[in-house]
């Protein structure tokens, strides 16, 4: 999960820059609000990418997320130049923890990790 002050253009961000598709919040989450959007990766049959709006998770008296959301790919160089030409300014390419992995922030500043597959 994610937290957004304007969901809806974090919903844009993602559909534009990682060409998630919207699908609709599985019956068996736990929690779900209002305005939860809910993605799935291209490739993805299930959704992994949740939306959450800040101040109604505040509003619920449920606690932010703090843990970044780590995506995986097969093929870090090409993930990294397809989000470089879709305008994310993804990172460096680095070596850390036995594999290689980049980050990207979004236009709120979260930071999104991206990591080679093991």
């Amino acid at each position: 999960m994610i937290c957004y002050a304007n969901v809806e253009a974090a919903k844009v961000w993602w559909t534009e820059v990682f060409d998630c598709k919207p699908s609709n919040v599985p019956a068996d989450w736990d929690e779900p609000l209002p305005s939860d959007v809910v993605l799935k990766l291209p490739g993805h049959d299930e959704p992994i990418i949740v939306l959450i709006d800040r101040a109604e998770v505040q509003r619920a008296g449920l606690a932010l997320p703090t843990d970044r959301p780590i995506l995986f790919c097969g093929k870090i160089k090409r993930a990294h130049e397809y989000l470089e030409g879709r305008g994310a300014s993804p990172g460096p390419i680095q070596d850390g923890g036995g594999t290689q992995f980049f980050e990207v922030r979004d236009p709120e500043g979260n930071v999104i990790e991206v990591c080679k597959e093991p």
